[in-house]
């Protein structure tokens, strides 16, 4: 059983990568996905409850706390 097409061998897929592409175009089940595109480094407006958050978290950061150390007790 011989079977012909892009996927025969994959390891091949990485000797032709136009054929890859080419096939990729002529994919209906691709054209058929959905997608949504996304820009992760796009900055949205800040909003207040985000600055408060901000707000505290900066002074959680400046504060210098020391707590205190563990007894240590025997483990049983």
């Amino acid at each position: 059983m011989q079977v012909d097409g892009p996927c025969a061998n994959p390891f091949m897929l990485m000797m032709t990568p136009q054929k890859v592409l080419e096939a990729m175009e002529k994919s209906d089940a691709l054209r058929r996905l959905q997608h949504q595109v996304f820009h992760p480094l796009d900055s949205r407006p800040a909003l207040q409850g985000d600055a408060d958050i901000a707000a505290f978290d900066a002074a959680i950061e400046r504060a210098s706390l020391v707590l205190p150390e563990e007894e240590s007790a025997p483990l049983a």
